[in-house]
C-alpha cells in the first residue's frame, strides 16, 4: 500500500507513476497482439496483423515506462529525468508508428490508429504535466 505523506506534490508523483506504469501495460499487450496473440473478449476476438518491427518498439517503450515507473516509487534522485526520457522515448516510438503506417509500411486496423491517437495525447499530457512548474517541485528533492 502506498502512504501519503499529506504533501500534495506526492500525490502527483503518485499520479504520474501510476500512469507511467499502465502506459507500459499497454505496450507490452500492444506488443503481444503484433505478435500474434488473439485475446478473445466474449464473443468477439482482439487481435491486430503480425508486425515484429511494431512489437520490438512497443516492448522497449514498455520497458521504459516501467523502468520510470520504478523509478518514482523507488524515490531515485535522478526520477524526474528518468520518468520525462521514458514518456519521451515512448513518444517517440508512438510517432514512429503513427508515421510508418502513413506510409503504408504496414497493416491499419482501427484500433492500432485509435491507440496511437490516445497513447499520443496521453504521453504529451504527461511530458506537459512534468514540465509545469508543479511537476518539477513534485520531484524536487527536500533539503
Amino acid at each position: 500500500m502506498i502512504e501519503s505523506t499529506g504533501d500534495p506534490r506526492s500525490g502527483m508523483k503518485i499520479a504520474i507513476g501510476i500512469l507511467s506504469a499502465a502506459y507500459a501495460v499497454t505496450f507490452f499487450c500492444g506488443a503481444l497482439l503484433h505478435l500474434g496473440v488473439r485475446v478473445p473478449l466474449g464473443s468477439a476476438v482482439l487481435a491486430e496483423p503480425t508486425i515484429l518491427p511494431a512489437a520490438i518498439v512497443e516492448s522497449l517503450c514498455g520497458l521504459a515506462l516501467s523502468f520510470g515507473a520504478f523509478a518514482v516509487f523507488a524515490r531515485w534522485n535522478r526520477a524526474w529525468t528518468t520518468v520525462f526520457a521514458a514518456h519521451a522515448f515512448a513518444l517517440g516510438g508512438v510517432l514512429l508508428g503513427v508515421t510508418a503506417l502513413a506510409f503504408g509500411a504496414g497493416p491499419s486496423t482501427d484500433l492500432n490508429t485509435m491507440y496511437h491517437r490516445v497513447m499520443l495525447v496521453g504521453l504529451v499530457a504527461v511530458l506537459a504535466l512534468l514540465l509545469t512548474p508543479a511537476g518539477r517541485a513534485a520531484f524536487r528533492r527536500e533539503a
